[in-house]
């Protein structure tokens, strides 16, 4: 396992993108989830991908990943033990990328 100086966030990851984008997930069932694909340029594979919803998640897992170049997906995932069903809202989307020199060090 490698081992890192202390540094602040800004040094380790690249910001590569910050976007916007309208998710509308359906009437989820408990255990059912819905996938959004959202078009973030410059996005690639193995990049870093921190979404924000726009109002309280209650028992409903988020998770976010690049899937292809400039394609990212976000899936949210019904763990409530109930039916839910989110509001159509804007989340937030920040695609990051391990800084040169932080790759390097991994290796």
């Amino acid at each position: 396992m490698s081992t890192f100086n202390r540094r602040s966030f800004q040094d380790v990851f690249d910001v590569v993108a910050i976007a916007t984008a309208t998710v509308d997930p359906a009437s989820l069932a408990d255990g059912a989830g819905a996938t959004t694909a959202v078009t973030v340029t410059g996005a690639a594979l193995g990049d870093f991908v921190l979404v924000a919803a726009p109002y309280d998640l209650v028992d409903v897992t988020v998770t976010a990943y690049v899937q292809a170049a400039n394609a990212v997906e976000i899936r949210v995932q019904n763990e409530s033990g109930a039916a839910a069903n989110l509001a159509s809202g804007t989340w937030n989307i920040c695609v990051l990328r391990p800084a040169s020199w932080a790759k390097e060090a991994a290796s």
